[in-house]
C-alpha cells in the first residue's frame, strides 16, 4: 500500500524540474528515495541533494550501486553534508544479485570536521517473491539509529551563552569562572543555571563546547543576541533558554522545559491608605437597618424602665423616680455590658431588664467577633490589579536592570504595557529608574507604595532576606506579562534536534536538571500569616480614640450647658 513514483533520470531536459516537484515541494513527514547510482544522471541528484540539504532525517535514501567499490564510495561521500540524523542506505549486490549487503552512512557534523561514517549493517538474500535476512554483519540491530550515534566524540560544538552580570566582551576564561561559580545566586542565575547544565549535558554528549558569549537574548523578537545566533545557525546549540512565541515557532524547534518566567510589580500599600481612620470598620458588622431596630430596642426598653419605675414610686416601691434620661441609660448601658446601678423592684420590671440584658449579650458577642476578626485578620490589598491600572496611579515604579524586561517594555504592543511605558519610565520623576534587586526590594520594604518592576528568580531572595515572614502576605503582585516558561530550543531545521532533546529530557527524568533548578531559581514566596505577632495601630484603634474624644467633647458641652441652666436658675431665684 505504498505509493511510488518513478522518475527517469536520463531524460536531462526535464530532470531538475522532476526533481524540485518531487523531492522538495512536498508536505510529507518522511519521503523514500530509491536511487540507482549506475544511472548517467545519479552524480546531479547527489549534487542537488548536497545542496538543497536533502540528507536529513526527513529523507530516507536507498541508494543501489551495481559496480559496488568501497573507494569510490568514500570519494563520492567524503565531501557531502550528510548529517547525524541522516538515513541512508547503500546497497552492495553479489555478481548473482541474489544476496545484497546493506551499508549505514552518515556524519556527525562536517562542519565541525567529522568524517564520513561508513558501517556494515546486514546481508540479506532475496528471490522474485520475497527478502529474507541472511546475518548481521554487525550491532547495527541492537539499538535505533539516535542511540548508535548518541556519542560526539572528538567533535567540538559551537554554544552561546547569555551573561549580563559581566561585559561580554571580558576574557573568556573570566566568564567561565564566574558562571561556574556557586556563591552569589541571584547575579545572573539564569546565565549561570543554563551553563552548569550543560556542562553535564556536553557529559552525555562526551564532547568539547566553543562558547560564544552574549550580552543579551535578542534585540527583536527574531533577531541579534542569542536568538539570532540560533537563527542563522551560527551556533549548534543555546545554552540559556528563552521565551517560545507563535513568531519564534516558525524558526526554532523547542526541546524542553528550560525554567519558570515570572515577571511581576511588587508593592506594599502606601501609608495613606493604611493608617486612614475608618469609623466604617466599626459599623460594618450591622446593616444600617440592623442598628436602627437595635437602637429603637433600647429606646423601647428605656421607656418601659421608665413606666416601670413610676409604677413602683406610686407602689411606694422605691423612694426615687428617674428620669427618662436616666433610664434610656441604663437601657444603653445593658447594651455595653456594663450592668446597672438602679434596678426595677417588680417582677415585671425585672423581666424587661433581663430581656434587654440577654439581647445585649447576644449582639455584643457576635459584634466584638466581627470585629475583632477584622483587625486580626490579613491586611486589605490594594485596589490595583492590573498593569492599567498601575500605569494610570500615581504610585513611583523602578525596574530591574534586565535586558529582556527592558525590551518587552520598550517594544510590548499592549496598550496597558505602553500605558506604563509612557506614564512611569519615560514621565518618572525619579532619577535612577534602574535598580538592582536587593535595592529594589529594600526601596518596596522601606517606602510603602513603591513599585519594583522584576524578574521573580532573581528577587525572590531578596524578599526572604529583607522581609520577616507576615510580611511576605501583604506583599502585592501584578503580573507584567502571563506567567510562563523559558525552553531550550534549535534551529527548525537542525539534524541535532532529536539527539539534543533525548538527552535534555533524559537531564529532567533522571532530576539532574531539577537539582541545579531548585538551587539557581526561586519562582516561589511562601507566607507564613500564623507567625505574625498581631500589633493593633492608629489604623485600628485611632476611630476608638476619636470616638472618646468625640464623648469627652460632648460631655463638656452638656456640663457647660448645665452649670449655665444652674446659675441662671439661681439668678432668678435671687430676683
Amino acid at each position: 500500500m505504498l505509493y511510488t513514483q518513478y522518475i527517469n533520470l536520463n531524460h536531462t531536459n526535464t530532470l531538475s524540474e522532476h526533481l524540485q516537484d518531487n523531492l522538495m515541494e512536498h508536505n510529507l513527514v518522511k519521503l523514500g528515495i530509491y536511487l540507482d547510482i549506475n544511472c548517467r544522471s545519479s552524480a546531479l541528484v547527489l549534487s542537488m541533494a548536497n545542496e538543497k540539504h536533502l540528507f536529513k532525517g526527513r529523507y530516507h535514501w536507498l541508494i543501489y550501486d551495481q559496480d559496488f567499490n568501497l573507494t569510490e564510495v568514500h570519494k563520492r561521500f567524503a565531501e557531502t553534508q550528510l548529517y547525524i540524523d541522516t538515513e541512508l542506505t547503500y546497497v552492495e549486490p553479489n555478481p548473482k544479485r541474489d544476496s545484497f549487503i546493506l551499508y549505514d552512512l552518515y556524519n556527525k557534523g562536517k562542519h565541525l570536521g567529522a568524517k564520513l561514517n561508513m558501517t556494515v549493517d546486514r546481508q540479506i538474500k532475496c528471490n522474485d517473491l520475497r527478502c529474507e535476512l541472511s546475518r548481521y554483519l554487525s550491532d547495527l540491530h541492537k539499538r535505533n539509529r539516535l542511540q548508535h550515534r548518541r556519542y560526539l566524540t572528538g567533535l567540538t560544538l559551537r554554544i552561546n551563552a547569555v551573561v549580563t552580570a559581566i561585559p561580554a566582551n571580558s576574557p573568556e576564561s573570566q566568564i567561565k569562572d564566574f558562571l561556574s561559580r556557586q556563591d552569589d545566586i541571584n547575579n545572573d542565575s539564569f546565565a549561570r543555571f543554563g551553563f552548569q547544565t550543560h556542562q553535564v549535558f556536553k557529559d552525555l554528549l562526551d564532547c568539547n563546547y566553543t562558547y560564544i558569549f552574549r550580552d543579551r537574548w535578542s534585540d527583536s523578537e527574531l533577531t541579534g543576541g542569542l536568538i539570532g545566533d540560533i537563527r542563522n545557525q551560527s551556533v549548534d546549540i543555546g545554552a540559556t533558554g528563552f521565551l517560545f512565541s507563535s513568531r519564534r515557532a516558525k524558526y526554532f524547534k523547542m526541546l524542553s522545559w528550560y525554567s519558570a518566567f515570572r515577571s511581576t510589580c511588587m508593592f506594599l500599600n502606601p501609608k495613606s491608605s493604611a493608617v486612614e481612620l475608618r469609623i466604617s470598620e466599626f459599623l460594618q458588622p450591622f446593616s444600617a437597618t440592623v442598628w436602627f431596630i437595635f437602637g429603637s430596642l433600647l429606646l423601647i426598653a428605656g421607656l418601659l424602665l421608665w413606666m416601670t419605675f413610676r409604677l413602683e414610686r406610686r407602689l411606694n416601691h422605691i423612694d426615687i423616680i428617674p428620669s427618662l434620661l436616666t433610664s434610656c441609660l441604663l437601657s444603653f448601658g445593658a447594651a455595653c455590658i456594663q450592668g446597672a446601678w438602679l434596678l426595677p423592684r417588680s417582677t415585671g420590671g425585672r423581666m424587661v431588664f433581663y430581656a434587654v440584658m440577654l439581647l445585649c449579650f447576644l449582639l455584643y458577642n457576635y459584634y466584638t467577633s466581627v470585629v475583632v476578626s477584622t483587625l486580626l485578620g490579613d491586611p486589605p490589598k490594594s485596589n490595583i490589579r492590573t498593569i492599567q491600572q498601575l500605569a494610570d496611579s500615581n504610585l513611583e515604579v523602578s525596574v530591574q536592570p534586565l535586558i529582556y524586561t527592558k525590551v518587552y517594555i520598550e517594544t510590548s504592543s499592549y496598550p496597558d504595557v505602553r500605558s506604563l511605558h509612557l506614564n512611569k519610565i519615560l514621565n518618572s520623576k525619579r532619577d535612577n529608574i534602574w535598580l538592582p534587586p536587593d535595592e529594589g526590594v529594600q526601596m518596596v520594604r522601606n517606602f510603602p507604595g513603591f513599585v519594583y518592576i522584576t524578574e521573580a528568580s532573581s528577587s525572590y531572595a531578596f524578599v526572604r532576606k529583607h522581609f520577616l515572614p507576615h510580611e511576605i502576605c501583604e506583599l502585592n503582585e501584578i503580573l507584567l506579562r502571563d506567567e510562563t516558561s523559558a525552553h531550550t530550543a534549535v534551529a527548525i531545521n537542525s539534524s541535532y534536534a532529536e539527539l539534543f532533546k533525548l538527552n535534555h529530557l533524559r537531564l529532567l527524568e533522571t532530576g539532574v536538571h531539577f537539582k541545579h533548578f531548585r538551587y539557581w531559581i526561586r519562582n516561589k514566596l511562601h507566607c507564613y500569616d500564623s507567625n505574625r505577632g498581631v500589633v493593633v495601630g492608629m489604623d485600628s484603634a485611632g476611630p476608638l480614640f476619636l470616638l472618646l474624644i468625640c464623648a469627652y467633647i460632648l460631655c463638656l458641652f452638656v456640663l457647660g450647658l448645665e452649670i449655665l441652666f444652674y446659675r441662671r436658675q439661681q439668678r432668678a431665684r435671687r430676683q
